[in-house]
Order: C-alpha cells, then sequence, then structure tokens
C-alpha cells in the first residue's frame, strides 16, 4: 500500500498522506471484546505477537483486514484512528512542531507497518500509519470502517492543525454552534469530518474523541444490528435514526469504547449523531 502526497500521482491505486488507513480497539477486556464484534460484524481473527510491539489481534471479515484490537495498559477502552503517512516519523516531527504530543513512539509492526500515535492540540488523539507496501485494508463495506468524525470543543484549532499537517481543505456546514460541522477533503474526495462539541452537552469529564462508523450490512439493517449488539452486551448511546448518509446509531461496546454504525442504503435526512450524543455517560 504506497502512501502518496495529495496531487503528485493518481489516486487509483494509490493512498494519499492523510487518508484513514487503520483502526484499532485499544480495550480493558480483550476477550470479551472480540466475542462481540465477532457476534455483530461477523469478524475474524488472527494474532500477531513480536518482542518489541507485543501482541496485536488483527480483525478479518471475509478474509480481509478491517481493524486490530489491543490490551488497554489503563482502564478505558476507545477506538484510535490511524493516518496515512508516507514518513512516520517525519509526520510525527511536523505534528509535533504544530502542537501535538507524542504519547506511543513510531514502532514498527510486522505485517502492518510503521505506527505512532500523539495527541493534536485539540486534545483528541489519532495515529500515523507508514503502511508495508504489502498492507491491505478493507473499507467501505459491512463490517468495516465507514467514515470518521474529530468531536472536540477545540474546532478552529482542529481545523488548523490537520489542515496544517495534511493538507485538508474544508467545507463548513452550520451557521451556529449546534451545527458546527466541516467535513475535510483531499483533493474532491471527503475523508473525514470535524464536529464541534454542544456546550450545554460538556461536563468537567467530557473529552474530545473519534467517532468511527462501521458498515451494517443491509440484509441486516441497522435496528437489527443494534438489538444483536444490545444481546450481547453493548449499550445504545444514540438510538437509531436517519441521516443523508444513511440511518446511524451510536453505541458503547461491552468495556466501553464508543463506535457508530450505519447503512448506507438508507439515507434520509440530514443528521449526525455526534451532534446527539452527550458525549458521556
Amino acid at each position: 500500500m504506497a502512501v502518496v502526497v495529495p496531487g503528485k500521482t493518481p489516486p487509483r491505486w494509490e493512498l494519499y498522506e492523510g487518508m484513514p488507513c487503520w483502526i484499532e480497539l485499544i480495550t480493558t477486556d480483550l476477550e470479551r471484546a472480540r466475542e462481540f464484534y465477532a457476534g455483530v460484524f461477523d469478524w475474524e481473527y488472527r494474532t500477531h505477537s513480536d518482542p518489541v510491539a507485543g501482541e496485536h489481534v488483527i480483525a478479518l471479515r471475509e478474509g480481509f483486514p478491517v481493524a486490530s484490537l489491543r490490551a488497554a495498559s489503563g482502564d478505558q477502552s476507545t477506538w484510535r484512528l490511524y493516518l496515512a503517512s508516507a514518513d512516520c516519523a517525519a509526520t510525527a516531527e511536523q505534528a509535533q512542531q504544530l502542537g501535538a504530543t507524542l504519547t506511543v513512539p513510531p514502532n514498527r509492526v510486522p505485517g502492518l507497518g510503521t505506527k505512532t500515535a500523539l495527541v493534536g492540540p485539540s486534545d483528541a488523539e489519532f495515529g500515523l500509519l507508514q503502511p508495508e507496501e504489502s498492507w491491505q485494508f478493507d473499507v467501505g463495506l459491512p463490517g468495516t470502517l465507514m467514515w470518521a468524525e474529530l468531536v472536540t470543543i477545540k474546532a478552529q484549532t482542529a481545523d488548523t492543525f490537520f489542515q496544517s499537517l495534511f493538507g485538508y481543505t474544508a467545507e463548513q456546514f452550520g451557521t451556529d454552534n449546534r451545527s458546527d460541522y466541516s467535513v475535510w477533503y483531499l483533493g474532491e474526495e471527503s475523508v473525514l469530518a470535524r464536529v464541534s462539541m454542544i456546550r450545554e452537552f460538556i461536563t468537567a469529564s467530557t473529552r474530545p474523541h473519534w467517532l468511527i462508523y462501521l458498515g451494517v450490512d443491509p440484509d441486516v439493517g441497522t435496528d437489527e444490528l443494534v438489538r444483536t449488539a444490545v444481546a450481547l452486551g453493548g449499550r445504545v448511546r444514540v438510538d437509531p435514526y436517519d441521516s443523508s448518509s444513511g440511518r446511524v446509531a451510536v453505541l458503547r461496546d461491552p468495556t466501553g469504547a464508543r463506535f457508530a454504525v450505519i447503512d448506507p442504503t438508507q439515507a434520509g435526512e440530514y443528521g449526525t449523531a455526534a451532534n446527539y450524543d452527550p458525549y458521556e455517560d
């Protein structure tokens, strides 16, 4: 999987810098998380052990890699989004010059690539991945990454940082604090969005976060998937609703990690799950 700077080469068989290229669940209960996502999305697993990077579990759907799962060192479970880099160390250095703080030093994971993690000046953690040439990452299908939103109170700070780091252009939606939604583009392709937190929902424990959206099999549907998730120990954060992108719901897995699900075949009126999510239990 080659990573190139936008505008330098045709995009057909390339991955532009700044595009989402991997997701990783950091979980407080690895076995329970494995069982939950296998039951909801039919994931299967392959385990890699490395003396430096430690053990990580690769999730596959129909044989293609879709995510990894790793045991948390702390007491919180969360999904981490990785963005593509042609040179992980150099991009991490540039990010720090722009105000980010390194949280996980660059390390190579055999079969995946070189990865690192940082906290940006908008206080949300994100990862960088310099994937190996042979690496594959399935997206846009049931059980895979469909979309991701950065939910933060420091909206302008986030816009400035990520646009400076990756050259995103942005399209703004909304004219007030209740609907401040910005879509980030590389060329003509939308890659991510940034959502400004609603101030009246913010508490002392509220933290900026990435909300990842995983695809729903249209033969199952969002509502039935939510029922399955609840039966397997998940919790509903936002009940299923129709948006311009599809039928969406926001859940927490049994270990507490927040994520959204979407059936893009059921598009309706405009909306965003992040705007209706009060952020914390």
